[in-house]
Protein backbone atom coordinates (compact mmCIF):
# COMPACT_ATOMS: atom_id res chain seq x y z
CA UNK A 1 0.00 0.00 0.00
CA UNK A 2 1.34 3.46 -0.95
CA UNK A 3 1.93 5.85 1.94
CA UNK A 4 0.25 9.24 1.57
CA UNK A 5 3.05 11.89 1.81
CA UNK A 6 0.66 14.19 3.67
CA UNK A 7 1.00 11.92 6.68
CA UNK A 8 4.80 12.04 6.75
CA UNK A 9 7.11 13.72 9.24
CA UNK A 10 8.25 16.37 6.68
CA UNK A 11 4.59 17.30 6.13
CA UNK A 12 4.11 17.63 9.88
CA UNK A 13 7.26 19.80 10.19
CA UNK A 14 6.07 22.10 7.36
CA UNK A 15 2.69 22.49 9.04
CA UNK A 16 4.20 23.31 12.44
CA UNK A 17 6.59 25.88 10.88
CA UNK A 18 3.82 27.55 8.87
CA UNK A 19 1.54 27.80 11.89
CA UNK A 20 4.39 29.28 13.94
CA UNK A 21 4.93 31.97 11.29
CA UNK A 22 1.19 32.66 11.15
CA UNK A 23 0.86 32.99 14.91
CA UNK A 24 3.90 35.31 15.06
CA UNK A 25 2.52 37.62 12.35
CA UNK A 26 -0.93 37.63 13.94
CA UNK A 27 0.63 38.46 17.30
CA UNK A 28 2.51 41.44 15.86
CA UNK A 29 -0.62 42.72 14.10
CA UNK A 30 -2.72 42.41 17.24
CA UNK A 31 0.07 43.99 19.33
CA UNK A 32 0.02 47.02 17.01
CA UNK A 33 -3.78 47.25 17.30
CA UNK A 34 -4.11 46.80 21.06
CA UNK A 35 -2.68 50.20 22.19
CA UNK A 36 -5.59 51.96 20.48
CA UNK A 37 -7.80 50.56 23.24
CA UNK A 38 -5.84 52.76 25.67
CA UNK A 39 -6.25 55.84 23.54
CA UNK A 40 -2.65 55.63 22.33
CA UNK A 41 -1.59 56.22 18.72
CA UNK A 42 0.32 54.07 16.25
CA UNK A 43 2.24 55.23 13.20
CA UNK A 44 4.24 53.50 10.48
CA UNK A 45 7.84 54.71 10.13
CA UNK A 46 8.33 55.71 6.48
CA UNK A 47 12.07 56.44 6.30
CA UNK A 48 15.38 55.64 7.98
CA UNK A 49 16.41 58.86 9.74
CA UNK A 50 15.73 57.31 13.17
CA UNK A 51 17.94 54.29 12.49
CA UNK A 52 18.89 52.22 14.46
CA UNK A 53 16.21 52.95 17.08
CA UNK A 54 13.47 52.79 14.43
CA UNK A 55 13.64 51.39 10.93
CA UNK A 56 11.49 51.86 7.84
CA UNK A 57 8.35 49.73 8.16
CA UNK A 58 8.36 49.56 11.95
CA UNK A 59 5.18 50.52 13.77
CA UNK A 60 5.84 53.01 16.57
CA UNK A 61 3.33 53.30 19.39
CA UNK A 62 3.12 56.61 21.23
CA UNK A 63 1.30 57.49 24.42
CA UNK A 64 -0.44 60.86 24.63
CA UNK A 65 1.71 63.60 26.16
CA UNK A 66 1.42 67.30 26.85
CA UNK A 67 3.94 69.20 24.73
CA UNK A 68 4.82 71.32 27.75
CA UNK A 69 5.91 68.26 29.77
CA UNK A 70 8.21 66.50 27.31
CA UNK A 71 11.95 66.47 27.88
CA UNK A 72 15.07 66.19 25.70
CA UNK A 73 15.98 62.63 24.80
CA UNK A 74 12.40 61.47 24.21
CA UNK A 75 11.15 60.41 20.78
CA UNK A 76 8.12 62.51 19.83
CA UNK A 77 5.38 62.14 17.25
CA UNK A 78 4.45 65.64 16.06
CA UNK A 79 2.61 67.40 13.26
CA UNK A 80 5.25 67.86 10.56
CA UNK A 81 6.09 71.60 10.43
CA UNK A 82 7.24 71.31 6.80
CA UNK A 83 4.46 69.09 5.46
CA UNK A 84 0.90 70.19 6.33
CA UNK A 85 -1.16 67.19 7.31
CA UNK A 86 1.92 65.00 7.76
CA UNK A 87 3.59 63.55 10.84
CA UNK A 88 7.20 63.51 11.99
CA UNK A 89 8.83 61.08 14.42
CA UNK A 90 12.13 62.45 15.73
CA UNK A 91 13.96 62.82 19.01
CA UNK A 92 13.69 66.01 21.06
CA UNK A 93 17.17 67.52 21.48
CA UNK A 94 16.48 71.02 22.80
CA UNK A 95 13.83 73.52 23.85
CA UNK A 96 14.39 76.99 22.39
CA UNK A 97 12.19 79.85 23.65
CA UNK A 98 9.39 77.41 24.37
CA UNK A 99 9.64 75.70 20.96
CA UNK A 100 10.89 72.15 20.37
CA UNK A 101 14.00 71.30 18.35
CA UNK A 102 13.96 67.75 16.97
CA UNK A 103 16.57 65.61 15.24
CA UNK A 104 16.67 62.19 13.63
CA UNK A 105 19.20 59.86 15.23
CA UNK A 106 20.76 59.17 11.82
CA UNK A 107 20.85 62.85 10.80
CA UNK A 108 24.02 64.89 11.23
CA UNK A 109 22.20 68.05 12.31
CA UNK A 110 18.93 69.03 14.00
CA UNK A 111 15.78 69.75 11.98
CA UNK A 112 15.64 73.31 10.68
CA UNK A 113 12.01 73.95 11.65
CA UNK A 114 10.98 74.29 15.30
CA UNK A 115 7.82 72.59 16.58
CA UNK A 116 5.05 74.10 18.69
CA UNK A 117 4.32 72.16 21.91
CA UNK A 118 0.67 72.00 20.82
CA UNK A 119 1.76 69.96 17.78
CA UNK A 120 2.93 67.03 19.94
CA UNK A 121 0.83 63.88 19.59
CA UNK A 122 2.76 61.80 22.09
CA UNK A 123 5.95 60.15 23.31
CA UNK A 124 7.26 56.91 21.81
CA UNK A 125 6.94 53.88 24.08
CA UNK A 126 7.01 50.79 21.85
CA UNK A 127 8.48 49.58 18.57
CA UNK A 128 6.89 46.72 16.62
CA UNK A 129 9.41 45.67 13.97
CA UNK A 130 8.66 45.50 10.22
CA UNK A 131 4.90 44.90 10.54
CA UNK A 132 4.14 48.17 8.71
CA UNK A 133 6.19 47.39 5.59
CA UNK A 134 3.06 46.71 3.47
CA UNK A 135 1.85 50.23 4.25
CA UNK A 136 5.22 51.68 3.20
CA UNK A 137 5.23 49.67 -0.02
CA UNK A 138 1.67 50.74 -0.81
CA UNK A 139 2.64 54.38 -0.31
CA UNK A 140 5.65 53.92 -2.61
CA UNK A 141 3.66 52.05 -5.24
CA UNK A 142 5.93 49.04 -4.78
CA UNK A 143 3.40 46.57 -6.12
CA UNK A 144 5.89 43.70 -6.74
CA UNK A 145 6.80 43.68 -3.04
CA UNK A 146 3.13 43.76 -2.05
CA UNK A 147 2.33 40.96 -4.49
CA UNK A 148 5.22 38.85 -3.21
CA UNK A 149 4.01 39.40 0.34
CA UNK A 150 0.50 38.32 -0.64
CA UNK A 151 1.78 35.19 -2.35
CA UNK A 152 3.91 34.41 0.69
CA UNK A 153 0.94 34.85 3.00
CA UNK A 154 -1.19 32.52 0.89
CA UNK A 155 1.63 29.97 0.85
CA UNK A 156 1.90 30.08 4.64
CA UNK A 157 -1.87 29.66 5.01
CA UNK A 158 -1.84 26.72 2.61
CA UNK A 159 1.12 25.12 4.40
CA UNK A 160 -0.80 25.28 7.67
CA UNK A 161 -2.86 22.34 6.39
CA UNK A 162 -0.06 20.33 4.75
CA UNK A 163 -0.19 17.52 7.24
CA UNK A 164 -3.13 15.10 7.17
CA UNK A 165 -3.83 12.10 9.33
CA UNK A 166 -3.40 9.09 7.02
CA UNK A 167 -2.15 5.57 7.24
CA UNK A 168 1.40 6.98 7.08
CA UNK A 169 4.06 6.80 9.82
CA UNK A 170 2.78 9.81 11.71
CA UNK A 171 -0.66 8.34 12.22
CA UNK A 172 0.38 6.49 15.34
CA UNK A 173 1.51 9.77 16.91
CA UNK A 174 -1.12 12.27 15.79
CA UNK A 175 -4.57 11.56 14.31
CA UNK A 176 -7.12 14.26 13.74
CA UNK A 177 -10.74 13.44 14.01
CA UNK A 178 -13.45 15.05 11.81
CA UNK A 179 -14.29 17.50 14.59
CA UNK A 180 -10.65 18.60 14.76
CA UNK A 181 -10.60 19.06 10.99
CA UNK A 182 -13.67 21.27 11.12
CA UNK A 183 -12.06 23.25 13.95
CA UNK A 184 -8.94 23.74 11.83
CA UNK A 185 -11.01 25.08 8.92
CA UNK A 186 -12.68 27.55 11.26
CA UNK A 187 -9.32 28.67 12.65
CA UNK A 188 -7.90 29.05 9.17
CA UNK A 189 -10.79 31.26 8.10
CA UNK A 190 -10.37 33.29 11.30
CA UNK A 191 -6.66 33.73 10.56
CA UNK A 192 -7.43 34.98 7.04
CA UNK A 193 -9.95 37.45 8.43
CA UNK A 194 -7.48 38.64 11.11
CA UNK A 195 -4.69 39.20 8.59
CA UNK A 196 -7.12 40.98 6.26
CA UNK A 197 -8.35 43.20 9.08
CA UNK A 198 -4.80 43.96 10.18
CA UNK A 199 -3.78 44.85 6.63
CA UNK A 200 -6.87 47.02 6.20
CA UNK A 201 -5.87 48.89 9.37
CA UNK A 202 -2.19 49.23 8.56
CA UNK A 203 -2.54 50.52 5.00
CA UNK A 204 -4.37 53.75 5.98
CA UNK A 205 -2.37 54.19 9.20
CA UNK A 206 -0.65 57.60 9.21
CA UNK A 207 3.00 57.35 8.30
CA UNK A 208 5.50 59.43 10.24
CA UNK A 209 8.06 61.03 7.98
CA UNK A 210 11.35 60.28 9.68
CA UNK A 211 13.08 62.51 7.19
CA UNK A 212 13.50 66.28 7.27
CA UNK A 213 13.50 69.16 4.84
CA UNK A 214 17.05 70.42 5.17
CA UNK A 215 18.96 67.24 4.40
CA UNK A 216 18.85 63.81 2.84
CA UNK A 217 21.06 63.11 4.84
CA UNK A 218 17.31 44.76 16.74
CA UNK A 219 15.48 43.93 19.38
CA UNK A 220 11.66 43.91 19.40
CA UNK A 221 11.66 46.02 22.53
CA UNK A 222 12.32 49.70 21.89
CA UNK A 223 13.59 52.17 24.46
CA UNK A 224 12.93 55.75 23.42
CA UNK A 225 16.13 56.97 25.09
CA UNK A 226 18.20 56.56 28.16
CA UNK A 227 16.70 59.74 29.58
CA UNK A 228 13.25 58.25 29.18
CA UNK A 229 14.28 55.16 31.13
CA UNK A 230 15.35 57.22 34.12
CA UNK A 231 15.39 60.98 34.47
CA UNK A 232 18.60 61.65 36.42
CA UNK A 233 20.28 63.36 33.47
CA UNK A 234 18.90 66.27 31.49
CA UNK A 235 20.15 65.76 27.92
CA UNK A 236 19.20 69.27 26.82
CA UNK A 237 22.88 70.28 26.69
CA UNK A 238 23.63 68.01 23.72
CA UNK A 239 23.09 64.43 22.61
CA UNK A 240 25.97 62.24 23.77
CA UNK A 241 27.81 60.08 21.22
CA UNK A 242 27.93 57.30 23.77
CA UNK A 243 25.33 56.93 26.51
CA UNK A 244 25.26 53.82 28.68
CA UNK A 245 22.39 53.78 31.17
CA UNK A 246 23.55 50.50 32.78
CA UNK A 247 19.93 49.34 33.08
CA UNK A 248 20.51 45.92 31.49
CA UNK A 249 19.30 42.89 33.47
CA UNK A 250 22.29 40.87 32.20
CA UNK A 251 25.44 41.15 30.10
CA UNK A 252 27.62 41.06 28.18
CA UNK A 253 26.43 44.02 26.06
CA UNK A 254 26.24 47.52 27.51
CA UNK A 255 23.82 49.18 25.09
CA UNK A 256 24.67 52.59 23.69
CA UNK A 257 21.65 54.85 23.22
CA UNK A 258 23.76 57.81 22.08
CA UNK A 259 24.14 59.05 18.53
CA UNK A 260 26.67 56.32 17.61
CA UNK A 261 23.94 53.70 18.04
CA UNK A 262 24.96 50.06 18.20
CA UNK A 263 28.42 50.95 16.84
CA UNK A 264 29.09 52.52 20.23
CA UNK A 265 28.04 49.55 22.37
CA UNK A 266 30.23 48.41 25.25
CA UNK A 267 30.99 45.13 27.01
CA UNK A 268 30.60 44.14 30.67
CA UNK A 269 33.59 42.19 31.92
CA UNK A 270 34.41 40.32 35.13
CA UNK A 271 32.52 40.70 38.38
CA UNK A 272 29.46 42.79 37.52
CA UNK A 273 26.14 42.53 39.40
CA UNK A 274 23.12 43.66 37.38
CA UNK A 275 19.74 45.12 38.31
CA UNK A 276 21.00 46.80 41.48
CA UNK A 277 19.33 49.79 43.22
CA UNK A 278 20.05 53.08 41.47
CA UNK A 279 19.30 56.78 42.02
CA UNK A 280 15.81 58.26 42.25
CA UNK A 281 15.57 61.73 40.72
CA UNK A 282 11.81 62.08 41.02
CA UNK A 283 10.42 59.50 38.60
CA UNK A 284 11.02 56.42 40.72
CA UNK A 285 14.26 54.57 41.44
CA UNK A 286 16.45 53.57 38.53
CA UNK A 287 18.52 50.41 38.37
CA UNK A 288 22.32 50.19 38.29
CA UNK A 289 25.25 47.81 37.97
CA UNK A 290 27.70 47.13 40.78
CA UNK A 291 31.38 46.41 40.13
CA UNK A 292 33.08 44.05 42.59
CA UNK A 293 36.37 45.96 42.97
CA UNK A 294 38.41 42.98 41.76
CA UNK A 295 37.53 42.08 38.14
CA UNK A 296 34.39 44.02 37.23
CA UNK A 297 34.63 46.74 34.59
CA UNK A 298 33.03 47.98 31.36
CA UNK A 299 34.83 48.73 28.08
CA UNK A 300 33.75 50.37 24.85
CA UNK A 301 33.94 48.15 21.76
CA UNK A 302 34.97 50.76 19.19
CA UNK A 303 38.31 52.59 19.20
CA UNK A 304 38.57 56.40 19.07
CA UNK A 305 41.43 58.44 17.68
CA UNK A 306 43.13 60.51 20.38
CA UNK A 307 40.21 62.57 21.75
CA UNK A 308 41.48 66.01 22.76
CA UNK A 309 38.14 67.79 23.17
CA UNK A 310 35.58 65.81 25.12
CA UNK A 311 33.20 65.56 28.06
CA UNK A 312 32.87 62.40 30.16
CA UNK A 313 30.23 61.85 32.79
CA UNK A 314 29.23 59.08 35.19
CA UNK A 315 26.79 58.54 38.04
CA UNK A 316 28.44 56.60 40.88
CA UNK A 317 27.83 55.54 44.46
CA UNK A 318 30.32 53.83 46.78
CA UNK A 319 31.27 53.49 50.42
CA UNK A 320 34.70 52.08 49.51
CA UNK A 321 37.23 54.76 48.57
CA UNK A 322 39.67 54.10 45.74
CA UNK A 323 39.56 52.88 42.16
CA UNK A 324 39.42 54.28 38.64
CA UNK A 325 35.90 55.41 37.73
CA UNK A 326 36.66 55.91 34.03
CA UNK A 327 39.55 56.49 31.68
CA UNK A 328 41.08 56.06 28.23
CA UNK A 329 43.54 53.35 27.23
CA UNK A 330 45.33 51.97 24.18
CA UNK A 331 43.84 48.49 24.66
CA UNK A 332 40.25 47.42 25.32
CA UNK A 333 41.29 44.59 27.64
CA UNK A 334 44.19 43.92 29.96
CA UNK A 335 46.51 46.69 31.12
CA UNK A 336 45.95 49.77 29.02
CA UNK A 337 49.49 50.24 27.71
CA UNK A 338 49.12 53.99 27.32
CA UNK A 339 46.49 55.35 29.66
CA UNK A 340 45.22 58.72 30.83
CA UNK A 341 42.07 60.92 30.64
CA UNK A 342 41.04 59.14 33.80
CA UNK A 343 39.00 60.03 36.84
CA UNK A 344 39.96 58.08 39.95
CA UNK A 345 39.21 58.15 43.66
CA UNK A 346 41.92 58.38 46.28
CA UNK A 347 41.94 56.44 49.53
CA UNK A 348 40.43 59.50 51.21
CA UNK A 349 37.53 59.62 48.74
CA UNK A 350 38.73 62.67 46.79
CA UNK A 351 38.34 62.68 43.00
CA UNK A 352 41.38 63.23 40.75
CA UNK A 353 41.30 63.69 36.98
CA UNK A 354 44.53 63.43 35.03
CA UNK A 355 45.98 63.51 31.53
CA UNK A 356 49.48 62.82 30.27
CA UNK A 357 51.15 65.40 28.00
CA UNK A 358 54.89 65.46 28.52
CA UNK A 359 54.12 64.57 32.14
CA UNK A 360 51.19 64.01 34.46
CA UNK A 361 48.73 66.89 34.78
CA UNK A 362 45.91 66.58 37.31
CA UNK A 363 43.07 68.45 38.97
CA UNK A 364 41.42 67.23 42.19
CA UNK A 365 38.43 67.87 44.43
CA UNK A 366 38.95 68.96 48.02
CA UNK A 367 36.01 66.96 49.34
CA UNK A 368 35.47 63.20 49.48
CA UNK A 369 32.65 61.26 47.85
CA UNK A 370 32.92 57.73 49.27
CA UNK A 371 29.80 58.39 51.35
CA UNK A 372 27.44 55.80 49.84
CA UNK A 373 25.33 58.52 48.18
CA UNK A 374 24.76 58.94 44.47
CA UNK A 375 26.88 61.60 42.75
CA UNK A 376 27.25 62.80 39.16
CA UNK A 377 30.87 63.38 38.12
CA UNK A 378 31.47 65.36 34.92
CA UNK A 379 34.85 66.15 33.33
CA UNK A 380 35.25 68.51 30.39
CA UNK A 381 38.43 69.17 28.43
CA UNK A 382 39.20 71.39 25.44
CA UNK A 383 40.63 74.73 24.42
CA UNK A 384 39.06 76.38 27.49
CA UNK A 385 40.97 74.08 29.85
CA UNK A 386 39.97 71.09 31.99
CA UNK A 387 37.23 71.15 34.62
CA UNK A 388 35.73 68.71 37.11
CA UNK A 389 32.11 69.04 38.23
CA UNK A 390 30.37 67.02 40.93
CA UNK A 391 26.57 67.17 41.12
CA UNK A 392 26.62 70.08 38.68
CA UNK A 393 29.05 72.21 40.70
CA UNK A 394 32.64 72.89 39.61
CA UNK A 395 35.06 71.50 42.20
CA UNK A 396 38.35 71.80 40.28
CA UNK A 397 39.77 73.26 37.08
CA UNK A 398 42.90 74.30 35.22
CA UNK A 399 42.87 76.49 32.10
CA UNK A 400 46.39 75.29 31.19
CA UNK A 401 45.40 71.63 30.66
CA UNK A 402 44.25 71.50 27.04
CA UNK A 403 45.92 68.37 25.58
CA UNK A 404 46.29 64.69 26.43
CA UNK A 405 48.30 61.63 25.34
CA UNK A 406 47.99 61.20 21.52
CA UNK A 407 46.80 57.61 21.34
CA UNK A 408 44.03 55.67 19.62
CA UNK A 409 42.18 53.62 22.19
CA UNK A 410 39.11 52.69 24.19
CA UNK A 411 37.14 54.11 27.12
CA UNK A 412 36.70 52.03 30.27
CA UNK A 413 34.67 52.24 33.44
CA UNK A 414 35.93 50.72 36.67
CA UNK A 415 39.57 49.78 36.10
CA UNK A 416 43.03 50.23 34.62
CA UNK A 417 46.40 50.66 36.25
CA UNK A 418 47.11 53.96 38.00
CA UNK A 419 50.84 53.34 38.30
CA UNK A 420 52.92 56.52 38.56
CA UNK A 421 49.91 58.77 39.20
CA UNK A 422 49.71 61.02 42.29
CA UNK A 423 47.67 59.85 45.29
CA UNK A 424 47.31 56.42 43.74
CA UNK A 425 44.78 54.38 45.77
CA UNK A 426 45.63 51.02 47.26
CA UNK A 427 43.21 49.38 44.80
CA UNK A 428 43.01 50.48 41.16
CA UNK A 429 39.68 48.65 40.78
CA UNK A 430 36.54 50.65 41.55
CA UNK A 431 34.19 48.95 43.97
CA UNK A 432 30.72 50.46 43.83
CA UNK A 433 27.71 51.13 41.63
CA UNK A 434 27.29 52.93 38.31
CA UNK A 435 23.93 54.11 36.96
CA UNK A 436 24.92 55.91 33.74
CA UNK A 437 27.95 56.99 31.77
CA UNK A 438 28.21 59.30 28.77
CA UNK A 439 30.81 60.62 26.32
CA UNK A 440 30.64 63.74 24.16
CA UNK A 441 33.14 64.87 21.53
CA UNK A 442 32.56 68.49 22.58
CA UNK A 443 33.45 70.39 25.73
CA UNK A 444 30.25 71.21 27.59
CA UNK A 445 30.12 74.65 29.14
CA UNK A 446 29.71 75.19 32.87
CA UNK A 447 26.03 75.99 32.36
CA UNK A 448 25.52 72.85 30.30
CA UNK A 449 27.33 70.69 32.86
CA UNK A 450 25.19 72.22 35.60
CA UNK A 451 22.02 71.56 33.60
CA UNK A 452 22.93 67.86 33.26
CA UNK A 453 22.44 67.23 36.97
CA UNK A 454 19.08 66.47 38.55
CA UNK A 455 18.99 66.19 42.37
CA UNK A 456 18.61 62.76 43.91
CA UNK A 457 15.80 62.26 46.37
Amino acid sequence: MTTDPRGSWPALAATVLARTVLVTVLGLVLWSLAPALLGWESTVVSSGSMTPALRTGDVAVVRPADGADVRPGQVLLVDDPDWPGGLRLHRLVDVEDGLLRLQGDANAAPDTALVEPAAVHGVGVLRIPAIGLPAVWAGQGNWPALAATGVGALAVLAACGTWRATDGPVLVVLRRRPVARRRQRVLRVAAVLAVTAGTAWLLPTPQAAAGWSASAGDSPAWRTSSAAVWACIDESAARARRFYDFQEPAGPTAENTGTLGAAGNGTYRGGVSFDQPGPDCGNGPARAVTLDGATGHVTTDGAEVSPQTFTVQVWFATSTPGGRLFGFAKFATGLGGQYDRHLYMTDTGRLVFGVYHGGNHTIASTGGYADGAWHLATVTMGAAGTYLYVDGVQVAGDTAITAAEPVTGFWRFGWDTLANWPDRPANDWYRGSLAAGAFWDVQLTADQARAQYRPVR
